[in-house]
């Protein structure tokens, strides 16, 4: 049997070659790999990766984001404290101690202040606003935390709340991990599929969510450039999956084709000799 060596560059010569050597249609081979690039950019898109470990760094960078994060490094005074005491206790507490700290330079001048307001009676529903309203363009404002390494001071206004509500809070926006990755998922599942499970390689906690944010554009059968538009909707999802990341998802979709095509023709070689 004669070798082949792939040297296609175009992604339509491969997926004529892919759809060849597999037996199936050119408009099955696309929607095929439009599937496969569901997978890596779920994968891509943040928290990083597909394992335990990447739903684990989601989870604790919702808490840092909230709770803030103390120790070596980096230095995050977060949005929220808890506080069990009741409305009465907290205002004479702040009657009789500042709730406002000045950061003054050598010559006197007032460049930044830490605020604490007390709410012990704010809904989730009213957390949910302070915290969004800390995002900036999609990602989750820096201030409150003191980087050691520029040796300079960032300012956020912090929030008293009940314990028990902001623990309700915590534990609802940790659920949510994986809700942008989910659009991806969703993609998958608007394909048509050939065989097998549509989200097959996406985890489970990311498909848990019934992402609304996916959709697809199915042109797998034009004749003259069949594909398959993908879009991920989530009102961030530019912040969250980086252009390299999406170039990077492609290209590891065509290496898979093209190690699947060439596996294939050396099993046949096999069936022949």
């Amino acid at each position: 049997m004669p070798k082949f060596k792939f040297t296609a560059t175009k992604l339509e010569n491969i997926l004529a070659d892919y759809a060849q050597i597999r037996e199936q249609t050119i408009p099955d081979a696309v929607v095929a790999n439009a599937r496969l690039l569901c997978v890596e950019l779920a994968r891509r898109t943040q928290p990083f990766g597909a394992d335990n470990k990447a739903k684990l760094n989601g989870e604790k960078a919702i808490t840092r984001d909230l709770l803030g994060r103390s120790g070596s490094g980096a230095v995050r005074a977060g949005i929220f404290t808890g506080n069990t005491a009741t409305a009465e206790q907290g205002f004479a507490f702040y009657a009789t101690g500042p709730n406002v700290r000045l950061f003054i330079s050598k010559s006197g001048f007032a460049y930044g202040t830490d605020k604490t307001f007390y709410k012990p009676d704010a809904s989730e529903s009213e957390l949910r606003s302070i915290h969004k309203s800390k995002f900036k363009n999609g990602k989750m404002s820096s201030a409150g935390g003191r980087t050691r390494d520029v040796g300079r001071w960032k300012f956020i206004e912090k929030f008293i709340v009940n314990s028990n509500t902001l623990d309700s809070y915590v534990d609802n926006q940790i659920k949510k991990v994986g809700w942008a990755k989910a659009a991806w998922a969703a993609c998958a599942r608007e394909l048509r599929q050939v065989t097998g499970s549509a989200t097959r390689g996406i985890p489970r906690w990311v498909t848990r969510h019934d992402s609304f944010y996916g959709d697809v554009v199915d042109n797998s059968y034009n004749a003259k450039n069949p594909s398959v538009k993908l879009t991920n909707s989530t009102p961030y999802a530019s912040q969250v999956i980086p252009q390299s990341e999406i170039a990077s998802a492609k290209a590891v979709v065509v290496t898979k084709m093209i190690q699947q095509m060439t596996r294939i023709l050396k099993y046949r070689e096999k069936e022949i000799a």
